[in-house]
């Protein structure tokens, strides 16, 4: 451990995509990183859900798993107190969770005619996804 840490001591000033923000109290900046390959495993998924039932999204599979098993109860919020109706948090989990889980992405899942706008799934993020 002692020997990594050193590593990343040494090698961190030399990257370029590493910023140490001084006047924010030693506080580190990453760029962003380049998008990565899709899962292959994803991609299998997919194929395999096609060939079995072609009209049938992953969106679609991953509400009727949670209407099976109920795991969108198990996300609790960071706030003190939530007023969020449970039918609308439980859509705005499942959009959120599909839209980080495939890459798609919150704004792009907002802007795919749902009624969910970009910031009511970025403030379920925020509080329930960490």
């Amino acid at each position: 451990m002692t020997t990594a840490l050193e590593q990343l001591d040494n090698q961190m000033p030399k990257n370029p995509k590493v910023k140490i923000l001084t006047r924010d109290k030693g506080w580190i900046s990453v760029s962003p990183l380049e998008a990565q390959p899709k899962p292959l495993n994803l991609q299998r998924l997919k194929t395999e859900l096609i060939s079995r039932w072609p009209m049938t999204s992953l969106l679609d599979i991953l509400k009727e798993t949670d209407l099976r098993v109920g795991f969108t109860e198990q996300f609790q919020s960071v706030a003190s107190r939530e007023t969020l109706d449970k039918k609308i948090l439980q859509r705005r989990l499942l959009l959120c969770l599909f839209g980080l889980g495939t890459n798609t992405g919150l704004k792009r899942i907002s802007s795919g005619g749902t009624e969910e706008n970009y910031p009511d799934l970025l403030y379920i993020k925020r509080r329930y996804i960490h």
